[in-house]
């Protein structure tokens, strides 16, 4: 698995980010961060322009204008949770890899104060274990 973060992984599709937010949708708090996820059929044509096949997760990062005013702040707190993901995806990826669907994730920011890569790290570990477990038992159900 390669342990990059490609433009693939963005989720760009402005209807599934709508349907994401629109309510109805799983979420958890894993504090800094909370998350929003929900499960996306997989097409016929989910294979890139280029051939490849689409990644099982596609992720949204966002950190509101609210919380953190200067954009240095904002582009920092970013970057740590896209690097947090970057680290631990394989985790999701590996419990995603025979199944039929995929999963658009969306880690929005709800702390105040630019946390530590230590605990950004330690509750994005958390949150992608919580998401597997959950989405195992959905899929048994």
């Amino acid at each position: 698995m390669n342990n990059g973060l490609t433009k693939s992984e963005r989720l760009t599709s402005q209807l599934v980010i709508d349907k994401l937010f629109a309510g109805g949708n799983a979420s958890m708090a894993a504090f800094p961060l909370r998350i929003v996820y929900m499960q996306v059929e997989k097409t016929k044509d989910s294979e890139n322009l280029d051939g490849a096949q689409q990644p099982p997760v596609s992720i949204l990062v966002s950190v509101p204008k609210k919380r953190f005013r200067h954009a240095v702040d904002r582009n920092r707190m970013k970057r740590l949770v896209r690097e947090a993901y970057r680290l631990n995806k394989h985790i999701l990826w590996d419990a995603l890899q025979e199944k039929d669907f995929r999963l658009a994730l969306a880690f929005v920011c709800i702390t105040d104060t630019l946390p530590t890569f230590q605990s950004v790290n330690k509750s994005m570990r958390k949150a992608l274990v919580r998401i597997t477990e959950r989405v195992e038992d959905e899929r048994q159900h």
